[in-house]
């Protein structure tokens, strides 16, 4: 019984490992035969030069060219190889060329076709770039003219209400010249009414500062009197205290 079930176990083991090589084999066979109709269709039939409409369109040939150009490269290789074991051998390594050849030409006419595109649109955004920018440069220079002409305007505006503001201070001077002589006399007339009430003021102001004077005089000899009456007072003070310790001495004891 344990060997019977030993037996299902390594039976299972195998078949397990059956199918895992069976399914490599048969991813191997799939990616040859992909291989091998990729080989095999024209280039320019997988990608049609006329079918290239963008940047992307021409990036996504140029990068399969690549690719094809290794398979190509190849099979070459193997199709030689596979030449020297047939009795033809130069006749099958010519068509071997041949058919290498004609792939060849199928990728230089597709990357010739993008290339071309792509030379097209950088010359294409080259000439927008051109267009935009000058369409930029008309609309700078018009709004230059513009701020100009509006610095012209506001110039010429100021200069007209310079002239008017000069016409009319000549106005008012031409008007105040004529009564020049009103002022002049006026101000003299203001002049002599000043000097004549200051020579009025005089013994007035004369007597003040006379009696200023005096007071100050007084001042100072009230102060001279107050000095001599505290100094006076100070010595008597001296003299009592001098007298004291004499009469403190001459009194009988007790």
């Amino acid at each position: 019984m344990q060997l019977l079930f030993a037996s299902k176990k390594t039976l299972g083991q195998v078949a397990l490992l059956s199918g895992i090589a069976l399914g490599l084999f048969t991813a191997a066979l799939s990616a040859q035969a992909e291989t091998q109709t990729t080989a095999d269709t024209p280039f320019n039939q997988r990608y049609e030069p006329d079918a290239i409409q963008s940047t992307e369109d021409a990036d996504m040939a140029l990068n399969a060219a690549n690719e094809d150009r290794r398979i190509l490269a190849d099979r070459y290789v193997d199709d030689q190889r596979e030449c020297y074991n047939k009795f033809f051998v130069s006749s099958c390594l010519e068509d071997a060329k041949e058919r290498n050849r004609v792939s060849i030409k199928a990728i230089r006419d597709v990357e010739a076709a993008a290339n071309a595109y792509k030379r097209q649109a950088k010359a294409d955004d080259r000439d927008k770039s051109l267009s935009e920018q000058h369409l930029k440069d008309e609309q700078d220079a018009k709004r230059r003219a513009a701020d100009q002409k509006s610095r012209i305007a506001t110039s010429v505006r100021k200069s007209k209400d310079g002239a008017a503001k000069q016409r009319s201070v000549s106005a008012r001077e031409a008007q105040a010249d004529g009564h020049a002589d009103d002022r002049v006399k006026a101000h003299q007339a203001k002049l002599r009414s000043e000097q004549a009430a200051e020579a009025a003021k005089a013994p007035q102001r004369a007597a003040n500062e006379q009696a200023y004077k005096d007071k100050q005089k007084s001042a100072a000899a009230h102060r001279q009197d107050v000095a001599a009456k505290k100094a006076a007072k100070q010595r008597e003070l001296a003299a009592k205290q001098q007298q004291m310790p004499a009469a403190t001495d001459s009194a009988p004891a007790k």
